[in-house]
């Protein structure tokens, strides 16, 4: 199971840990699932709050390519040492690291969702997509990929990634979240021009790992517009597990299905503060398996590992890999070779510049 701290060396500062979120900003207060869905004038102040922030968040993470550790997993997983996983991230990494679409899909368990997709959470008619489209256009727009190269992805399987079905107060509707930002900046002008003087000036807020950014407290989010659900007018949610929300059941119990399956587990950049990460290996330590952690600094399962290696996770994994697919099995299998040497060097969040 991996967490934010596999991805902080493709640009993605994590919430928690040394120079995450939650230690350089003391009052930060994410954003809550029922605010966010509130029906009121109050959840359309919070959905305007969280669109503008993660309009500026966004691009880092549309941008951000796999470094070590996610090729080093890809590569496990192609030696065999596992055949699925669990990762707590929402920026695709694992996904764009892994040589098949299709496996990807099948086999990366996403426990706190996407940001590859935008879903329908909050319907006039929930359960059921209209007939035709509210807004013909948008929907069109949407529910084109808009993703190519090494962003495309399979079809997402819902025991793995949630979909529209794992909202049922919605109307099903999926869209794609790049698509999404370009509507954004369509309709918000003065926001766009001041997302790209900040790009150019080099000043653009740090993203968290869920793609948004904390602005000053006075920040006037007022004039910010995004559009609902082009198919039946409801309230448009990225694809990723608000605080405060249940993992899609679908998700949570195909999580201990391959927890249960198992005989060991690694944790990997992960500190396992958020509960559905931790009870998984809670879980595996009560069955009597073994709790590996590869983490920079302290983990909420510290207790119940057997082991802990407190380095960075890309060095590591990348070197057991090679060691495990030794000289003869890389020249037989160009892939694997091709995963075992990728990742660039490592990057300071949000920066673009070499650490």
């Amino acid at each position: 199971m991996t967490g934010a701290g596999v991805s902080v060396d493709s640009g993605i500062a994590p919430y928690r840990g040394e120079g995450g979120h939650y230690e350089v900003h003391k009052t930060y207060r994410p954003i809550f699932f029922h605010e966010f869905v509130d029906s009121s004038e109050k959840g359309h102040v919070a959905r305007q709050r969280y669109w503008s922030r993660s309009f500026l968040g966004y691009p880092p993470v549309l941008v951000a390519r796999p470094n070590k550790t996610h090729y080093a997993v890809a590569a496990l997983q192609r030696l065999g040492a596992f055949a699925d996983y669990i990762t707590q991230n929402v920026d695709s990494l694992h996904h764009m690291a892994t040589p098949s679409p299709s496996l990807a899909a099948s086999s990366i368990l996403e426990l706190h969702g996407t940001l590859q997709h935008v879903l329908c959470v909050s319907s006039p008619t929930p359960g059921n997509a209209p007939s035709r489209p509210k807004d013909p256009t948008l929907h069109s727009h949407l529910t084109q990929s808009h993703l190519s190269g090494p962003r495309l992805r399979a079809e997402p399987r819902p025991f793995n990634t949630p979909t529209g079905q794992a909202y049922p107060k919605g109307c099903g509707f999926r869209g794609s979240r790049s698509a999404y930002q370009s509507i954004l900046a369509e309709r918000n002008p003065m926001w766009d021009e001041m997302a790209k003087e900040m790009h150019q000036r080099g000043t653009q807020p740090k993203t968290n790992p869920d793609g948004d950014v904390e602005l000053a407290r006075n920040t006037d989010y007022s004039s910010f517009h995004y559009p609902a659900c082009p198919s039946c007018g409801g309230v448009l949610k990225p694809g990723v597990v608000f605080f405060g929300e249940s993992v899609p059941d679908a998700l949570r119990d195909r999580s201990f299905e391959l927890v249960r399956r198992a005989s060991q587990m690694l944790i990997v950049g992960s500190s396992t503060a958020t509960y559905s990460a931790y009870r998984l290996a809670k879980t595996m330590h009560e069955a009597g398996g073994s709790v590996m952690i590869l983490n920079k600094g302290p983990s909420r399962a510290d207790p119940l590992a057997s082991d802990k290696i407190e380095l960075g996770s890309s060095e590591v994994l990348q070197l057991v890999a090679q060691r495990l697919a030794g000289t003869d099995r890389r020249k037989k299998d160009p892939v694997l070779d091709r995963l075992l040497t990728s990742g660039g060097p490592a990057l300071v969040p949000n920066s673009g510049t070499k650490q």
